[in-house]
């Protein structure tokens, strides 16, 4: 072991050091001499027959080799380098000129303010409503460095789940080709004549001599009327579903509060650039506690319309006596455009459904035409959602709870909104409706008009009125 017991401190404060005593080293076969001071101060006793041994700390106990005396001193005085002053300062260094940034110093107050509120970061950014958005996705793997391909690895064996042995014909873009393949090759035998044809049998009537004889049928007959002229008949092959809808409605918006949600949509159906329909109504209201709002195509928003009344039809007349509410409601629309999407046949809509849930909470969610489904404190969609979005979340942020926001300030919200769309959407227009789901049911307000239009901000626009350059 160490000698401990007696290191010397290498504080400036200390005493001066002893002076180190000589030291003997000891043959272990031959007796220890005894200095004659000690046999004149113990002259009395007996002499001894042994040397003296006692405890001294100052002198090097036998039997110790040089070489090990010299590493014990060494460890010794790496000890006593180590050894802290008496008084020693514990302070934290002040920090270097410049420093610390006062953005960084700003996000880390922020940070802690959070943390003594009881709000964890990690949390916050899973609950995040942007970090939900489907839309999201490519950015995120683009960030991670995953491609589209990549996304279907797995951690199991080569022989159970082999990514790049899939065949080309297995994903939908080449399902896809060979679908329009197959419909090209068909409309090309229509236009070439190369139509089936199908064999009629003819009519046979008896006559009074019993032999029978043979009529055409089913058309006037080309020996009194002349020949059967088949010019007018369809030559060409069946029509598709169009990719490329003509007439469309645009955005939607809504956004929750207090007690209920409030959505709005303008009432232009646009046939391509041209404001062709100003009266189409594009919210619809399922029962007492839902609205549906629809942007896309009008005549795919008809066939769900369609699909509504038969449904709210059905619930009527059930005999559970238990009315869907709106997020059964986002459920079964989400499942139809899914399927519609999963037949290469889809219904060209952006739809949002506002209500209550089944624990009578607001409910706010979308779902577009491939099924996908997203909800949020407040949605838009079509240019809305790259104009209205941002100036809701500047009146209403994350972190801003939902009992703070009052139904007035929801309506205040979506008018601001649709007078933005108005100024710089091209497919808007300045009249629209605007529905408030509440405990006591929807109340709805049709063809309203834009008040307080200015348009006094055009005039600093490069390429309007005088400004040319």
């Amino acid at each position: 072991m160490l000698g401990l017991g007696a290191y010397e401190s290498s504080s400036e404060d200390e005493v001066q050091k002893r002076a180190p005593l000589a030291t003997k080293f000891v043959n272990k076969v031959q007796p220890v001499e005894v200095s004659k001071s000690a046999h004149a101060e113990t002259a009395t006793s007996r002499e001894p027959r042994g040397p003296i041994v006692g405890p001294s700390h100052e002198e090097a106990q036998p039997g110790l080799h040089f070489s090990e005396r010299s590493r014990l001193s060494t460890s010794r005085t790496l000890i006593h380098d180590l050894t802290l002053p008496p008084v020693p300062n514990l302070d934290i260094p002040i920090s270097p000129p410049g420093s610390p940034d006062a953005n960084a110093n700003a996000k880390f107050a922020h940070f802690l303010l959070l943390k003594k509120q009881g709000v964890h970061f990690n949390e916050k950014l899973a609950f995040s409503a942007s970090l939900k958005n489907p839309s999201l996705l490519k950015k995120l793997m683009d960030h991670a460095g995953i491609d589209g391909q990549m996304q279907y690895s797995t951690s199991l064996p080569s022989e159970v789940w082999d990514m790049s042995g899939l065949p080309r014909w297995g994903f939908k873009e080449e399902l896809l080709k060979s679908q329009k393949v197959f419909h090209q090759k068909t409309e090309e035998q229509w236009s070439a004549g190369q139509r089936d044809t199908v064999d009629f049998v003819a009519a046979t009537t008896a006559d009074s001599t019993g032999v029978g004889s043979t009529t055409i049928w089913g058309r006037p007959r080309d020996d009194i009327y002349g020949p059967y002229n088949s010019s007018y008949l369809q030559t060409t092959g069946p029509k598709t579903h169009t990719q490329s809808p003509a007439v469309t409605g645009t955005s939607v918006i809504a956004v929750k509060f207090n007690g209920g949600v409030a959505i709005a949509a303008d009432n232009l159906a646009s046939y391509g650039s041209l404001a062709r329909f100003t009266d189409v109504k594009r919210l619809r209201v399922f029962g007492d506690s839902a609205v549906v709002g629809f942007s896309g195509d009008v005549s795919d928003m008809q066939y769900i319309d369609r699909l509504l009344e038969s449904l709210d039809i059905r619930e009527n007349y059930s005999t559970h006596g238990n009315m869907m509410n709106a997020k059964n409601l986002h459920t079964y629309l989400s499942k139809v455009l899914y399927k519609r999407r999963s037949e290469f046949n889809p219904l060209w809509n952006h739809i949002l459904v506002a209500g209550f849930d089944e624990d009578k909470k607001p409910f706010l969610s979308s779902a577009d035409l491939l099924g996908t489904t997203y909800s949020a404190p407040h949605l838009a969609t079509g240019f809305g959602a790259h104009l209205a979005i941002p100036i809701l979340r500047r009146l209403f942020p994350e972190e801003k709870p939902l009992e703070e926001i009052s139904k007035g300030e929801a309506e205040a919200a979506l008018r601001e909104c649709l007078k933005v769309l108005w100024y710089r959407d091209a497919r808007s227009l300045d009249k629209y409706s605007i529905a408030v789901i509440t405990a006591e049911g929807v109340e709805i307000k049709e063809d309203q008009v834009i008040e307080a239009q200015s348009w006094a901000f055009a005039e600093s626009i490069r390429g309007y009125g005088a400004q040319v350059n």
